[in-house]
């Protein structure tokens, strides 16, 4: 019975090494196993030890593996993927990437690590891909936001990849990378981090041509240590710069926390080419006269000693600062004033990040995508620019260490300070803010009690605008759906 599964499992094996040299012919991207062993220092093992074998995508997971892939088993604490090996060859795996001695009826090649093989292998891709300009931006706050807009920006004059959804970490970063094709001029990478270490070695493996680091401020704490800690943490993503090509542009918020620690690191790295974008008149680029409405933000850019007048169909003073940053990028590309203005015109922002939905009598506004206080602050001065009594509903925020309830509190003392008329909260961290704020203040157990009560305040126009926030792990996208339901009912 084994024998015989197994015969049926080669022939599948062959039949799709025969499909793979047609996807070959017909200019489909793939690579040789041989490629990945050369690249990662592996060893061939296996039942087929065939190097001329190719796969035309890389899968970490049986379940969503497609036919033609290169299944990568990784140990995890929880699991390990060296116990689906079987399942993604009966999925369509025709090679496998592996740690341990795991008997296959595919060609396999045998690494220490895979986890960092796969990056291994996605940076030696990216080095053999002719695209003209990689950007690598990190940063605390607003770095999906930058690059959504600096990828929509880049579009329009090439073939641009950019990071997809939360691939910003240790496994998305190789993936988006492997993702690169001879035809793409221009690619945008987001790197995110928890914890000193993480973005020198993201960078390593991006070699960005220009590096921005939107700012930093008190996110992940718990596992930075300190503000401190991000500072250093962020200002990693400069050590991979010229790696690739030489020339490498970086850029840095001249208004952050932590600019002259990270303008004394670019000295000592001898790195020459650095530009400069805020509010302070000594930046290379100056932002000036934000104004914030309900449907737009309206500033100026000092760029070159004339000024540019923007108008942006997005919420938050912020996002001018965003902006400010994403044009630091372009010019640093090469891209004229002409091919970046269409995009800053016409960007509407990315899912989750302060996204406008009609109710009743104003606004529901969804960034519930992540939370940490510089951004929920930067959420609350969008809200009350609004007219109209305004509600802040919070979910917990995440990774701040011994400094979450203070964090949780002083975000209170903002809103009640800044204008919000209503606070509705949830999670164990945030139960001390009611006292904080005071009278219309609740907490919640669950998100259906919450909901009901803000579609309450909603339909009895004791509020206009709700602005929802929280950390993934809050969940608060539940509580922004419940509304928009209640909404349309």
């Amino acid at each position: 019975m084994q024998r015989a599964l197994e015969q049926s499992l080669l022939n599948e094996t062959v039949t799709r090494n025969t499909m793979d040299e047609n996807r070959m012919e017909d200019k489909t991207y793939v690579w040789t196993l041989d490629q990945l062993k050369d690249s990662v220092d592996g060893e061939f093992i296996g039942a087929l030890n065939n190097e001329t074998v190719a796969f035309s995508s890389v899968s970490t997971d049986s379940r969503s593996l497609l036919p033609g892939a290169l299944y990568i088993a990784i140990q995890g604490e929880r699991f390990d993927g060296h116990d689906f090996i079987a399942e993604a060859i009966r999925q369509g795996a025709v090679a496998v990437l592996l740690s341990k001695h795991v008997d296959t009826i595919v060609p396999a090649v045998l690494v220490e690590d895979t986890r960092l093989a796969l990056g291994q292998f996605a940076c030696w891709h990216r080095q053999q891909m002719p695209v003209k300009t990689v950007v690598g931006i990190t940063g605390s706050n607003g770095k999906t936001t930058v690059k959504g807009l600096v990828a929509a920006m880049f579009s329009l004059v090439g073939p641009t990849l950019s990071t997809q959804g939360n691939f910003n970490n240790d496994f998305g970063v190789p993936r988006t990378l492997l993702e690169l094709r001879p035809e793409h001029e221009f690619a945008v990478i987001e790197m995110g981090a928890n914890h000193v270490g993480e973005i020198a070695y993201l960078t390593q493996l991006v070699e960005p041509d220009i590096a921005l680091l939107n700012n930093a401020s008190e996110a992940h704490i718990e596992g930075f240590g300190s503000l401190d800690g991000v500072i250093e943490g962020k200002g990693e993503i400069f050590l991979g710069l010229n790696r690739c090509h030489q020339g490498g542009v970086a850029i840095i918020n001249a208004d952050s926390r932590g600019f002259s620690v990270w303008q004394d690191r670019l000295k000592a790295m001898h790195l020459d080419k650095v530009v400069c974008f805020g509010q302070a008149e000594t930046a290379d680029i100056v932002l000036k006269n934000v104004v914030s409405n309900e449907e737009s933000i309206v500033f100026e850019l000092l760029v070159d000693g004339g000024f540019k007048a923007v108008t942006m169909p997005m919420l938050g003073k912020h996002n001018a600062m965003n902006a400010a940053a994403c044009v630091a990028v372009g010019l640093s590309a090469g891209l004229t004033w002409q091919q970046i203005e269409p995009a800053l015109n016409t960007f509407v922002g990315v899912a989750g990040r302060l996204q406008r939905h009609k109710i009743v009598n104003g606004w529901l506004i969804d960034d519930s995508y992540n939370a940490n206080p510089g951004s929920v602050k930067a959420g609350i001065d969008a809200l009350v620019a609004l007219p109209g009594k305004v509600a802040l509903c919070l979910g917990s925020m995440a990774e701040l260490g011994n400094q979450s309830s203070f964090a949780h509190e002083e975000i209170a003392e903002y809103a009640k300070h800044a204008g919000i008329s209503r606070l509705y909260v949830i999670g164990e961290a945030t139960k001390t803010m009611p006292k904080m704020f005071g009278i219309g203040a609740t907490w919640y157990k669950t998100h259906d009690d919450m909901v009901g009560d803000i579609n309450q305040a909603i339909k009895q126009e004791w509020i206009n605008h709700v602005l929802v926030k929280g950390s993934r792990s809050a969940k608060m996208e539940t509580v922004v759906a419940g509304l928009l339901n209640e909404s349309l009912n």
